[in-house]
């Protein structure tokens, strides 16, 4: 996709789809009681603070220690330590800023620059593109988990689909 302008600008607006897509999903759990909120639904990754904490801890992963190579990268804190929606809400300002500083300057080249992905997994060779790419993928999974626990106690999850939430509007 590389040498298209079109596609710098599609990952931009993807990284801002999914900004606002989570940040709803994120103030539909502050009007839950933390209970709720922490409470192991042996999903992925047990309650939905931690899934929510995981999209959150997954992009600052793939932008600071995939693709900036930041030196001694290490998530901001243990998700024990978050004792409120506050605390969440704080730490996912704090990455999306980090990400939106490096999507300003990114330019078709720097999308393009190859970078060794690495997870527990394997080493994957990736375009900084579709590190990216991948970090939206992941989110995307973690939503539908989310989705899924809401409905178990009768709420209405946010509305997710582009057409709601489209970046271009």
């Amino acid at each position: 996709m590389i040498g298209n302008p079109s596609w710098l600008i599609a990952i931009k607006e993807l990284h801002q789809y999914s900004s606002t897509v989570r940040r709803a999903f994120l103030e539909k759990l502050a009007g839950l009681p933390w209970e709720a909120v922490t409470k192991n639904r042996e999903a992925s990754f047990y309650s939905m603070k931690d899934i929510m904490l995981h999209m959150i801890d997954n992009e600052e992963m793939v932008v600071s220690a995939q693709i900036l190579r930041v030196p001694d990268y290490k998530k901001a804190r243990e998700w024990e330590e978050y004792s409120d929606i506050m605390m969440i809400r704080e730490h996912l300002d704090d990455v999306e800023k980090k990400t939106k500083s490096y999507l300003e300057k990114a330019d078709e080249k720097e999308l393009g620059r190859r970078v060794n992905f690495t997870v527990r997994s394997g080493s994957f060779d990736l375009s900084a593109e579709e590190c990216l790419i991948q970090s939206f993928t992941e989110q995307l999974y973690h939503m539908g988990e989310l989705i899924a626990l809401l409905w178990q106690e009768n709420i209405e999850p946010p509305r997710m689909q582009w057409f709601w939430n489209n970046p271009r509007t």
